[in-house]
């Protein structure tokens, strides 16, 4: 594709302005990014969990047709087809054309070019980075994080104080994200629940503000 050139997508309507915060013992947090492309430096994530949300048909489609394309891209760029392909992880999340990258991977400049793919779709809304410059995560770290995942997910599913199908957990090297369109109280709650499992070492909000 020509440099400049935006890979068409299925149409997905604007929401409201994405923000993202660190909790750190409910205390740290990321400053809100400004709209479009964003990019912020990560801490690394590993795996993601197929999960049933409360989105339309054709936004969840849209969705995964995104999360695919991505994926496939990353995979057979040439750019990105080097000797330390055997050590580089990269996940791909998407929740209402907010593209959530996290995983490892050694060379700065495979950085700025997975965010180059992931920012050349329309259907991209915007782009949050949080890939880690370092080594792949091994098969005890995504066992762990497959775990966490599974007891967040069920915390917020079972919690009296919100929707928790409209929530998306994923989490990497023990850092928790959560997705997705709820109120700011939601938000809060989602993230103490997320707190409150033994083994999460840190909670980011990628959520967006109704």
């Amino acid at each position: 594709m020509k440099p400049g050139r935006v890979r068409p997508f299925p149409y997905v309507p604007l929401l409201p302005a994405l923000v993202v915060a660190t909790v750190i013992s409910g205390c740290a947090s990321i400053p809100p990014p400004l709209p479009a492309t964003i990019v912020v430096s990560g801490i690394g994530i590993g795996y993601v969990m197929m999960q049933s949300h409360k989105r339309t048909f054709k936004k969840y489609w849209n969705d995964s047709q995104l999360d695919r394309a991505i994926t496939r891209e990353i995979k057979k760029d040439p750019q990105l087809a080097t000797a330390a392909r055997s050590v580089t992880h990269v996940n791909v999340t998407v929740f209402n054309g907010v593209v959530l990258l996290t995983g490892e991977v050694p060379l700065q400049n495979q950085i700025a070019r997975i965010i180059d793919i992931a920012s050349s779709y329309a259907a991209s809304r915007q782009v949050i980075n949080r890939i880690e410059l370092a080594g792949k995560s091994n098969l005890n770290s995504r066992a762990n994080d497959v775990l966490l995942t599974t007891q967040v997910r069920a915390s917020v599913l079972d919690s009296e104080y919100l929707d928790g199908h409209k929530i998306k957990v994923v989490t990497e090297r023990a850092n928790v994200y959560l997705m997705g369109t709820v109120t700011r109280e939601e938000a809060d709650i989602a993230a103490e629940i997320a707190r409150s499992i033994s083994g999460v070492v840190r909670v980011v909000k990628v959520f967006e503000y109704r």
